[in-house]
């Protein structure tokens, strides 16, 4: 359940929020004011998770007032509430979570707690604070392995519960029918035998998932199945979440999504061979490169030079393959001022390590 509050000056729409609020039993509504001076008075005392804001307000307006609030209490959620659309782009500038058109309905209360959901998975998500890597129930970057709360390898009953298990973690909160699960891991038996092999492989992946104590499950939805989880499970879903889903997904701190992006290494899975991964990793391969776009151009924006250095070749030592990063990075050093003549050193850089991998040489 989640503590709010609520600040909007026009005193019907308030009292509309409230009855709205009030009617989901995820929220608790703590306090509700029609002035900014009065929620800023109130705030200490109640201390809310969560905050709505009108932005139109007379004397302060809403996103004025979410900077003073976040002053007080840092990690409170902020949600705008609004009719004029060309807010938007200001209010995100505060990070807000979400920005709701008036008048506002269940369905956006509903998205609403749902990113909130979101939120606490990733503040409740294990870190090691020692070696500075976070720490994912389930491992797929490099190698695969599963770890329970007290940070123990669980061991797996088959290798085909492991497998198939793998299988799920590439399409995480997708639905699978147990057709393309037949087809692709027990073509060669007969429907009846494969359907109960099926069953039983569902069921001993079930009991390993028992033993991290977790809110994931792998649900049976008609002719198939859907692996759920209400935390992030992998390093591979945090990867897909902070890309492919970036605009239904909290933006995290930068210092996480380097964090990320220096835990990641090849092979997808370590040595597992299995045959239908390696489509998973040319995906994944995508997705990591659009992460290191990414952390490219925040560094930048930031004139930051020595952390972009550290990402490009930690990138490239894992992906030397990739001629168009090699070339945009190149690109980038020929206008970032000071550093043009890195261009030179690092072009020699590049081809050292294509010629090691028996690749032809980068021109530019």
């Amino acid at each position: 359940m989640f503590s709010v509050m609520i600040v909007e000056d026009e005193v019907h729409i308030l009292k509309y929020m409230h009855k709205k609020l009030s009617a989901f039993e995820d929220f608790q509504v703590k306090g509700a004011f029609s002035t900014p001076e009065e929620a800023l008075a109130a705030f200490d005392d109640i201390q809310p998770e969560v905050v709505f804001l009108d932005i139109e307000m007379p004397r302060m307006n809403g996103i004025e007032l979410a900077r003073r609030l976040l002053e007080k209490k840092m990690g409170i959620q902020i949600i705008f509430t609004t009719a004029y659309a060309q807010y938007a782009l200001n209010a995100f500038e505060v990070e807000a979570i979400d920005y709701l058109m008036k008048p506002i309905g269940n369905d956006d209360l509903v998205r609403v707690l749902k990113r909130l959901n979101k939120v606490v998975a990733i503040k409740t998500t294990p870190k090691a604070a020692e070696t500075g890597k976070v720490i994912f129930p389930v491992r797929c970057f490099g190698c695969f392995e599963i770890r329970d709360q007290q940070q123990q390898v669980v061991g797996w009953p088959t290798r085909k519960s492991e497998e198939l298990f793998a299988y799920f973690l590439t399409r995480q909160g997708r639905y699978v029918t147990k057709w393309e699960l037949l087809d692709l891991f027990w073509a060669d038996v007969d429907e009846e035998r494969s359907l109960q092999n099926l069953y039983n492989t569902i069921y001993r992946i079930k009991q390993v998932l028992k033993k991290l104590a977790l809110p994931v499950t792998i649900k049976k939805v008609n002719d198939g199945y859907i692996l759920e989880s209400e935390v992030v499970l992998s390093d591979l879903a945090q990867l897909i979440l902070l890309v492919e889903k970036e605009n239904n997904y909290p933006t995290l701190p930068i210092e996480e999504i380097t964090t990320l992006f220096f835990s990641y290494s090849t092979p997808l899975f370590g040595m597992r061979d299995y045959i239908w991964s390696f489509s998973a990793q040319e995906y994944v391969a995508v997705l990591y490169r659009k992460l290191c776009n990414r952390l490219l151009c925040h560094y930048r924006e930031q004139n930051q030079f020595k952390q972009a250095e550290e990402v490009v070749r930690y990138y490239v030592s894992q992906h030397v393959e990739d001629e168009k990063l090699m070339t945009n990075w190149l690109e980038t050093l020929k206008t970032w001022s000071g550093h043009e003549k890195n261009a030179i050193e690092y072009l020699g850089w590049f081809n050292e390590k294509l010629k090691e991998a028996e690749l032809p040489e980068l021109q530019f």
